[in-house]
């Protein structure tokens, strides 16, 4: 009777598992990516205005994050995700009818809001689902959930380099048709997230005002060095990929890749996110923390360098190295911070964990757009002197915490 009860236990937490991350691989991607640079050029926008509406998203989201959060544990993550899922959708179609800077403020202010509602709450029901079968059969639970987190990214890349490949000629119809089409993954994605059932566990507060509750989380993750550590790590490791974003396209028009192929630069870009994820699958849940780091900055640092001196049809595919950074650290950053939080905090502190890195990308992003109306190569050179020094202080930190 024991043996079939918990075969019923783990045969659920596998359902619900692959549930989630059914949900977190589609909405992992945007239609549109490839050509969003362009439609902002069609409504009037430069690179630094492009950086600027960016801000304004970010900012919604670094102030929304750990409130958020902090619902999701408090309430229902499963809600949370729900809402955030189909109000990304609606948002999206109302996006795809801008024709200013300011609508375009208004809809990333908004899309802001449904982010905030559903960030973090993947990797949390992740991280109980595998929780619960790691404790029925005996499996570590931390290499699992790395090989998990791994696979997702997987997934997550394969969904992208779909909707790369479909986006770049849709665009080339209709920038804002592809802009429109964008909202139906999202809209799966909700539907998705109703079949799952979240049996996690929920965050009990410690007081009335539920403020004091979200400092306390915040002040304890910033307080713990090992965690705190691994927050940092997380907000360096993700954003190096991050603030040159919006200024891709440029980069390949510039070096002669034609703007009918650039969508197919930017699904090979996909290609390997994907190789790296599938380099962390196979590599990363053996490796220390510090070599973890190590990897991206290291990648990071020689294709910035050389794209920045030499930008052409033959450098330009260096570019690459920045998807495999993109597709390691998503896959092995998160477990990382996840080790070291309370079940019950998984989506406070990966709000935390989030912000932080929002904190980052805000003057990231402005001086990449700011240095690349001057020069877009300057924003290669940006990105170098950024996150060199800070990715080397960051591998000390963690080979420090061994």
């Amino acid at each position: 009777m024991k043996k079939q009860l918990y075969s019923k236990t783990v045969k659920s937490a596998r359902r619900n598992l692959r549930l989630i991350m059914t949900e977190s691989a589609v909405t992992a991607g945007l239609l549109a990516m490839s050509v969003f640079t362009p439609f902002f050029n069609s409504i009037g926008l430069n690179n630094q205005q492009i950086s600027e509406v960016q801000i304004y998203f970010t900012i919604v989201v670094m102030i929304l994050n750990i409130p958020m959060g902090y619902i999701a544990d408090r309430i229902s993550r499963k809600w949370a995700n729900i809402i955030g899922d189909f109000g990304h959708a609606v948002i999206l179609l109302i996006y795809s009818q801008v024709a200013s800077f300011a609508g375009a403020v208004i809809c990333e202010c908004l899309c802001g809001i449904a982010h905030a509602l559903s960030d973090g709450v993947d990797q949390s029901l992740i991280k109980h689902f595998v929780g619960k079968i790691s404790q029925e059969t005996g499996e570590s639970e931390n290499k699992l959930l790395r090989t998990k987190t791994a696979k997702l990214e997987v997934y997550k890349q394969s969904c992208n380099l779909l909707l790369l490949i479909l986006g770049g000629p849709i665009g080339a119809i209709s920038l804002r048709l592809a802009l429109a089409l964008s909202s139906v993954n999202y809209f799966i994605g909700g539907i998705v997230s109703i079949f799952i059932e979240d049996d996690s566990e929920k965050l009990r507060p410690n007081h009335k005002n539920p403020f004091k509750d979200i400092y306390e989380i915040t002040k304890t993750a910033i307080k713990n060095q090992p965690l705190r550590t691994r927050i940092f790590a997380y907000a360096v490791g993700r954003e190096m990929t991050h603030g040159i974003i919006w200024i891709v396209t440029p980069l390949f028009l510039k070096a002669g890749i034609p703007m009918e192929v650039v969508s197919f630069a930017w699904a090979f870009n996909s290609l390997m996110c994907i190789l790296g994820a599938n380099l962390a699958v196979r590599y990363g849940k053996n490796l220390s923390d510090a070599k973890i780091m190590a990897i991206p900055v290291a990648l990071m640092s020689i294709s910035m360098f050389v794209m920045g001196l030499h930008l052409s049809l033959t450098t330009v595919w260096l570019y690459g190295a920045m998807g495999v950074i993109q597709g390691w650290t998503a896959a092995t950053l998160t477990p990382m911070v996840q080790k070291y939080a309370k079940p019950s905090e998984q989506t406070s502190i990966l709000s935390v964990t989030k912000t932080l890195s929002q904190l980052l990308y805000i003057p990231v992003v402005w001086i990449i757009g700011y240095v690349a109306d001057i020069k877009l190569e300057y924003g290669l050179f940006a990105t170098l002197i950024i996150f060199l020094p800070l990715g080397l202080i960051i591998i000390k930190k963690l080979k420090q915490d061994v």
